[in-house]
């Protein structure tokens, strides 16, 4: 006899326990163990009817990590259908970036099967990857995570995960700028790129943006009248233009405002005015239409340091410095939600994502901060 019978008290739909029918028998080929219910059986008689004119167990076989990641993270796979109803929302990028590491585990551990994998097996292949950072290893790590998660949807079967140590992250954040620094970076004799490039950097660190935020600016997001800048959207290193902020999706954009200080709104109005640009136009935009590319503003920032003087020996300064300095300077000045709120930084008190409806009430709770972003450079 291949199926064994045994009772079971199990819940009622009300709640109540109940005892029911259940068989059990072992795969011949992985000796695992698996139980069903015997459907109808109201007592041993017909439970042992119901097994008996069961088929022979068909073995039931692991199932190759391959074959379980082939349909994770397709578009309107069963899959990405399980992860919205979850509540688990990802964007394009992160998808692009979860599919990149699906293949690199499909092609280091494909043929394997999920039950056989180790922390040696996949740690002794990460540590071998010594060109890679540790965030990249770590990714990894999260994307087997949901190979793990997978797993039951399609073998039926429940694969315990492994307790992968994660990966220490010693990158060095990017320093600040001092104020002389700043005077000196943004000193016109410094300059040999031209207006268009020098504004972009003006507005990054007058308004605490990310770099993509600013390659990403169109005319429509200046509110003149109020000092301030909306801010939905960001530049992808190819160009492309999302809709929503940095962790943000189509669902949740993350929309925040900031402040623009007078001089600096003067000289983008004026900008906007001499190259005549439209509503839905970017702002720093190359002769084509398109916006600044990420790579030529990196070496323009480069160019200027060194043109400035300013000694980067032992200090990491980036594009991303002008964001470290503004929330710094801004800081000493006015309180930290205040700053959080300028800069779209994820906190208890902005939980609640944005919606363009609240947009003249968030330039009013900024206003405490005007007198603040207009003293950046002093």
């Amino acid at each position: 006899m291949y199926y064994h019978l045994f009772k079971k008290t199990v819940k009622s739909k009300k709640g109540k326990p109940a005892k029911k029918w259940y068989y059990w028998w072992t795969d011949p080929v992985t000796q695992m163990r698996y139980q069903r219910i015997c459907k109808g059986a109201k007592n041993q008689e017909e439970a042992f009817a119901y097994i008996s004119q069961l088929p022979p167990p068909v073995a039931v076989r692991k199932t190759k990590i391959k074959d379980i990641c082939k349909d994770m993270f397709v578009p309107d796979s069963e899959h990405m259908y399980r992860l919205s109803q979850l509540g688990k929302k990802l964007g394009d990028r992160t998808l692009q970036n979860y599919n990149r590491f699906k293949k690199i585990i499909i092609d280091e551990f494909g043929e394997m099967y999920l039950e056989d994998l180790t922390v040696q097996i996949v740690h002794g292949f990460l540590l071998q990857q010594k060109d890679k950072s540790a965030s990249w290893k770590n990714s990894i790590l999260e994307t087997l995570n949901y190979v793990y998660e997978e797993c039951p949807w399609k073998t039926n079967v429940t694969v315990p995960k492994p307790s992968f140590p994660r990966f220490v992250r010693n990158s060095k954040k990017a320093d600040i700028f001092t104020t002389e620094e700043l005077n000196r970076f943004f000193d016109g004799i410094n300059w040999e790129e031209g207006l268009r490039d020098y504004l972009l950097f003006l507005v990054t660190i007058s308004c605490g943006l990310r770099i993509g935020e600013a390659r990403g600016l169109k005319v429509k997001q200046i509110i003149p009248e109020n000092n301030a800048l909306v801010i939905d959207g960001f530049c992808l290193k190819d160009g492309t233009r999302t809709n929503y902020n940095k962790k943000g999706s189509d669902e949740n954009k993350k929309l925040r405002v900031t402040l623009i200080p007078d001089e600096t709104l003067k000289m983008l109005l004026n900008y906007i005015a001499n190259y005549n640009l439209s509503e839905d136009d970017f702002i720093f935009q190359r002769d084509d239409g398109s916006p600044v590319r990420q790579e030529y503003l990196e070496a323009v920032f480069k160019r200027v340091l060194i043109r400035a003087g300013i000694d980067k020996r032992g200090r990491k300064l980036c594009p991303h410095s002008f964001r470290y300095t503004y929330v710094t300077k801004m800081r000493s000045m006015v309180g930290g939600e205040t700053v959080q709120k300028l800069v779209g930084h994820t906190s208890i008190e902005m939980t609640e994502y944005y919606t363009r409806v609240s947009i003249p009430d968030m330039i009013k709770s900024l206003q405490i901060a005007v007198p603040a972003v207009n003293k950046l450079f002093e």
